[in-house]
């Protein structure tokens, strides 16, 4: 399990190196898109993430503009963001290995229609962050957890941000935290994770 810290600005990815395994540029939440190069300074591994709106993100502007911001910037990173709606092609445009991600900030769909998005999946790892609301959505989550590999899955919402610990202890290779504040609903701050993790091992 690693510790993704979700950075908003270069000033994040400087309080974040001392505590990360990994860092994630929120690149649809920085001032303004930096030159790519510039990731090449960052001595942790880092995720390049360019979220829509429709995600939770700030990106609403041209589509094609979106993609080839991230193929660019996926030369200089370890891991890319992509969503599961994109085409093939998008994928085949990316120069690093690719976090393919499903978000749902209403609800979490059944276990068959994620089982469905993980078994034709293109990238490296799946990514699942839907919303919970009841011990079924739970339920849910652990089980694609148990049942698949590479798979982080967990419950946004204050109420089952706990499931962002408890998906570690199933195989979740990581585990996306905030280090100044929060990019999504119940996120973690990463001080008081590690914090967690030291005190249960």
């Amino acid at each position: 399990m690693k510790i993704v810290v979700s950075a908003t600005s270069f000033a994040d990815v400087v309080s974040a190196m001392s505590i990360a395994d990994i860092i994630e540029l929120r690149l649809d939440l920085f001032s303004m898109f930096p030159d790519e190069r510039k990731l090449s300074g960052i001595e942790k591994p880092t995720i390049v993430t360019i979220r829509r709106v429709q995600e939770g993100g700030k990106y609403s502007g041209d589509e094609r503009r979106r993609i080839n911001l991230l193929s660019k910037y996926s030369a200089y990173a370890n891991y890319v963001d992509l969503e599961c709606d994109l085409q093939d092609e998008d994928f085949r445009l990316m120069k690093c290995k690719v976090i393919e991600s499903y978000h749902n900030f209403k609800e979490t769909p059944s276990y068959e229609y994620l089982k469905d998005l993980i078994e034709s999946r293109r990238g490296d790892i799946f990514k699942i962050a839907t919303m919970g609301r009841d011990k079924k959505d739970v339920l849910t989550i652990t089980r694609v957890l148990c049942e698949y590999e590479d798979v982080v899955a967990f419950l946004m919402g204050e109420n089952f941000a706990w499931t962002r610990i408890f998906a570690c202890f199933l195989g979740s290779p990581f585990i996306y935290c905030s280090i100044s504040k929060a990019v999504a609903p119940g996120q973690l701050n990463a001080k008081n994770v590690k914090r967690i993790f030291s005190l249960l091992r």
